[in-house]
């Protein structure tokens, strides 16, 4: 719930937040909205003991970013809350 709430974007809220478990597997899906304009995020989460392996597409706002300051940050966040 709280990756993309400290995500370093002042302008795009995040609303919608969903989320399924299915065994070690989390799907999700939530909507990035930029003023009127609106895209979905999607990805899943595999957990194990060992690690946490992330897999986003960030829809129409990959385009807005870079795929690196995007990584970075996404990283950072499941990091800091891991601890």
């Amino acid at each position: 719930d709280h990756v993309f709430t400290g995500f370093n974007l002042r302008a795009i809220e995040f609303i919608d937040q969903r989320k399924q478990w299915s065994g070690d597997t989390m799907t999700f899906l939530l909507t990035a909205r930029l003023g009127f304009l609106q895209t979905p995020i999607r990805g899943s989460a595999i957990v194990t003991d060992q690690e946490v392996t992330l897999e986003v597409d960030l829809g129409l706002l990959g385009k807005l970013i870079p795929e690196q300051a995007a990584r970075t940050q996404i990283e950072a966040r499941v990091k800091g809350l891991l601890k």
